[in-house]
């Protein structure tokens, strides 16, 4: 058994995307992100997960997200949550900047937004993030992302 200290990641400037909380940190149990998203921004096409099930709270912004067949608008201290298989999407379809957090339990598809956090900073990828999760792998797009 892995024995874990804990995680504190202190917030000190804004950043468009943070990683906070990653699978290796958490025993494999629950990756959590948190992501601004600029207004009108689309978000990833609907999809599945059949690995873990996505979780979502809104921190500021009012962000739109498909849960199943269902199309809510959700403002802050709003949670969702789209279980293993469920079709889900977001966007931010309004004028002001959105923030969410996303869960993934159990983690490990964090692991596509610590790639792109690697790549964005440019030069090689490190080599744990070479290859793709389980997780990342088994996604599948079932539908076009949320239109506005």
């Amino acid at each position: 058994m892995t024995t874990i200290d804990g995680v504190i990641k202190p917030r000190r400037t804004p950043e468009p995307l943070r990683l906070l909380l990653e699978s290796a940190d958490s025993s494999g149990e629950l990756g959590v992100v948190e992501m601004q998203m600029p207004p009108r921004a689309g978000g990833p096409p609907l999809h599945v997960h059949p690995t873990h099930g996505e979780g979502f709270y809104v921190l500021e912004g009012q962000l739109a997200f498909q849960v199943g067949s269902e199309v809510v608008t959700a403002g802050p201290r709003s949670w969702l949550f789209a279980p293993r298989n469920v079709p889900h999407t977001l966007a931010n379809p309004g004028d002001q900047l959105g923030t969410v957090l996303c869960f993934f339990a159990p983690g490990g598809f964090e692991r596509r937004f610590a790639r792109a956090l690697a790549q964005q900073a440019g030069g090689s990828l490190p080599a744990d993030l070479e290859a793709l999760s389980e997780a990342e792998r088994l996604t599948k797009a079932v539908g076009p992302p949320l239109q506005f």
